[in-house]
């Protein structure tokens, strides 16, 4: 497994592991928007080059009137990080929970953001047969027990939308024992549609929406994620984040990105055409089964052996999720990328299934 840190887009260890150039691999294993950075965010940075040499606004404020601006918030609802990993850690830090929930398969860093809190992690398991969504009546229970709960929505590895209808049970639940609720919607911007309780905080004084502009402007490198909150929740956030988080080049990048509407409706249509190409040959492959998702990679399941190694010395990155609780060996998720690229992926797969055969029944 080429994973060694727990995340996708580790060119740096597949290259070492399988021999082939980093320059020379096509990465499926990070879910980055393809078509990005749009070239108003490469302006942005070209034309602030020379802000390196000040410190940075430690309150973020242009960058938050244009959150403010595109997403119709207040700007007392809306704390910036360095990444919303660092937002993320930041809020358990401050809580301090005992408990923190999560459903898995789930992003890893959840786990991790609540071992560094020193509290105990309560695991809701959603079920293979029901596409890892998981059932309503669990998650209203694990509400009833914990601190904290965490939630994916879209949820990473399988790409799941939760009902908001049940966004909104899972909020009052915790909010009766004075309780949290954290909604990670790092792919939601992927989604213009989707619901989300960005217009209740309100009434869910309790909840945070954690955001991330990296996946989204392709700007894994800069870092860059904001959550929505009550305005009082906000301040608390904001006060567990160190100051000058978030760089010069990060602020031009973030507010330039955010305000370019073109590049969200060319993203948009991109997704609408080639997550469901995508989808539709991977379960042509011999032996390959996918789950339902909605947003810009796919969770699928192989037998094949050693699938990732096989796709990789082909120049072809994709994600093992055999570590994720929930999943296991046989488990792969890749992301959505252009016409030719998605080609080239499952010429890949075809061919190391072919070679790796009879050993991939259908799951």
């Amino acid at each position: 497994m080429i994973e060694r840190y727990g995340h996708g887009g580790d060119i740096w260890t597949a290259e070492q592991r399988l021999g082939v150039p980093r320059a020379e691999l096509l990465d499926f294993s990070a879910n980055i928007n393809p078509l990005g950075p749009p070239e108003s965010v490469w302006q942005a940075i070209r034309e602030n080059l020379s802000s390196i040499t000040a410190y940075p606004d430690a309150k973020s404020r242009e960058l938050k009137t244009a959150l403010a601006r595109r997403y119709r918030q207040p700007v007392e609802k809306i704390s910036v990080g360095n990444g919303a990993a660092e937002i993320l850690y930041g809020i358990l830090r401050m809580l301090q929970p005992q408990t923190v929930g999560v459903v898995h398969p789930c992003f890893s860093e959840y786990a991790e953001a609540a071992d560094v809190a020193g509290a105990q992690l309560y695991g809701v398991y959603a079920r293979e047969e029901d596409d890892f969504l998981p059932s309503r009546e669990a998650l209203l229970d694990a509400c009833g027990r914990v601190d904290v709960m965490i939630v994916g929505h879209p949820n990473n590895p399988n790409g799941r939308l939760l009902p908001l209808a049940w966004l909104r049970e899972m909020a009052e639940r915790l909010r009766a024992r004075d309780r949290f609720l954290l909604v990670d919607e790092a792919f939601l911007d992927f989604l213009p549609g989707a619901q989300t309780l960005a217009g209740e905080l309100e009434q869910h004084p309790n909840v945070v929406l954690l955001r991330s502009m990296t996946k989204f402007f392709s700007i894994p490198g800069l870092r860059l994620g904001f959550a929505f909150a009550a305005p009082e929740l906000t301040a608390s956030i904001e006060r567990e984040l160190p100051p000058w988080s978030v760089n010069s080049l990060a602020q031009a990048a973030g507010i330039a990105g955010v305000l370019d509407l073109a590049f969200e409706a060319r993203t948009v249509e991109w997704l609408s055409e080639e997550r469901p190409f995508l989808t539709a040959e991977l379960e042509r492959l011999p032996g390959v089964k996918t789950y339902g998702g909605e947003v810009n990679f796919v969770l699928f399941r192989c037998k094949t052996p050693n699938l990732q190694e096989e796709v990789g010395r082909l120049g072809v990155l994709i994600r093992n999720c055999a570590a994720y609780p929930g999943l296991g060996p046989g488990f792969y998720r890749v992301a959505v990328r252009g016409r030719e690229e998605n080609l080239r992926l499952l010429r890949a797969l075809q061919q190391a299934i072919e070679e790796g055969s009879p050993a991939c029944p259908t799951p």
